[in-house]
């Protein structure tokens, strides 16, 4: 009995806290700060005009609060520290083929040199397996997700029709007085705009006034982005499958947004804390970005990579121990079942069989893995056989190619070979 005990302490009940799965309190709560923008400048040359132009992402993603309101998170819960494993990953050993040139580099080379990496985070059943950052990022520093947190808001959409505040074969304008007469999205279903494979077709110039509503730029919109979105006439087009701008995303997430906010008669960072986050238990504070009228943004979700990962940790637990999960199972088995699919263009660098799903992408190749895609090379892999999580939060100049993709898929195998897959019982 006692060696069972000394065993339950050293091994099994560290990594629950590393997994976050230990029971909530009754008491645990979120505390939301609304946070007035800062003086919209970084220096001399990051200005409200240009500080998500790529080259200055690496100082302003970080910096995010500064530009634009926000709602900022804390949880009541004690944070839990990550605890690295016994024997770390080192990434300047570890090599792969760089799918450039076919030459062996070790992995530190290609996430400095091929994927402009700023931090990295391996975990292995719970633990830290790697962790390592570059140009003075820092491991505790919450950073702004743009497009990243997405697949974030699908997941609270499967939670929401899981728990009866969202039905999804009906219209969105059911879930949002504001936009009830509005004929052409009476046409839209909560799973279609869930799911994300058909977006409105939206021309640059509309982006770029859906943008200034949000307050994206250096002439925030009075109304908002609500404002923007409850125009009827921006809705009379066709539905089409196409991908949206990794970095800069579209007006339909800003919609599915809205339609959580008021399926659950709270405000959306609200909603996000009580599913996810006090659940995360993450390490530092979090962060929603907000228009000037006070509603979050679709793209305003503020992270540690740390807690990034704790995502990502979330969603294999989940599919570990589905009856101690909110996350429901059928969207995890929708995120990993296997596919017919020929590949999509938008993924071309990815395996053959690749493609989107609520956001995310189900990778061609070996089963069981999925992908968070941002822009600029932010992305988070899991690997549910493996219990394997890899977060990068990345400013590559391109926002998407086919090398970048690839050069993540070839991180991925390495990281997926240095560490052998969970039995199954």
């Amino acid at each position: 009995m006692k060696r069972r005990s000394m065993w339950f302490a050293r091994f099994l009940f560290p990594f629950l806290l590393a997994a976050g799965s230990l029971p909530l309190r009754a008491a645990d709560t979120c505390a939301p700060e609304h946070q007035p923008a800062g003086k919209r400048a970084i220096g001399k040359w990051i200005t409200a005009d240009n500080w998500l132009a790529p080259g200055n992402q690496r100082t302003s993603l970080s910096m995010a609060e500064i530009f634009m309101p926000s709602i900022r998170l804390r949880a009541s819960s004690a944070a839990v520290p990550l605890r690295p494993t016994t024997r770390q990953l080192d990434l300047d050993k570890l090599t792969l083929a760089d799918p450039a040139d076919e030459k062996s580099r070790s992995v530190a080379s290609l996430l400095d040199t091929r994927l402009y990496a700023d931090a990295i985070l391996v975990m292995h059943n719970g633990r830290i397996l790697a962790e390592r950052q570059w140009h003075g990022a820092r491991a505790e520093q919450p950073r702004l997700l743009l497009q990243a947190g997405r697949p974030v808001l699908s997941l609270l959409g499967a939670m929401s029709i899981a728990q009866g505040k969202l039905a999804p074969e009906r219209s969105v304008v059911r879930y949002v007085p504001a936009l009830s007469s509005n004929v052409a999205l009476r046409r839209l279903s909560v799973q279609r705009l869930l799911e994300g494979d058909d977006r409105y077709a939206w021309l640059p110039e509309e982006l770029a006034q859906w943008r200034n509503a949000g307050g994206w730029g250096s002439e925030p919109s009075p109304g908002g982005v609500r404002d923007w979105l409850s125009q009827s006439e921006r809705w009379e087009r066709p539905l089409h499958e196409i991908l949206p701008d990794a970095a800069e995303g579209s007006p339909d997430d800003d919609l599915l947004a809205w339609v959580l906010a008021e399926s659950h008669g709270a405000p959306l960072a609200s909603v996000f804390c009580e599913q996810l986050l006090l659940r995360m238990r993450p390490e530092q504070p979090v962060a929603w970005l907000t228009d000037v009228a006070g509603n979050e943004l679709a793209g305003g979700l503020v992270l540690s990579l740390r807690d990034f990962a704790r995502l990502g940790q979330l969603l294999i637990e989940a599919r570990a121990t589905p009856t101690r999960s909110r996350i429901p199972g059928w969207f995890v088995e929708t995120l990993t079942a296997s596919s017919r699919a020929a590949g999509m263009p938008a993924l071309s660098g990815l395996r053959k069989g690749s493609d989107l799903r609520y956001g995310f992408v189900r990778l061609g190749g070996a089963a069981n893995r999925i992908a968070i895609l941002g822009a600029h090379g932010t992305s988070l892999y899991i690997d549910f056989d493996r219990r394997l999580v890899v977060a990068l939060y990345a400013t590559h100049p391109q926002v998407r190619s086919p090398l970048q993709l690839a050069s993540l898929e070839r991180l991925w195998d390495a990281f997926g070979a240095a560490v052998p897959a969970v039995r199954k019982r």
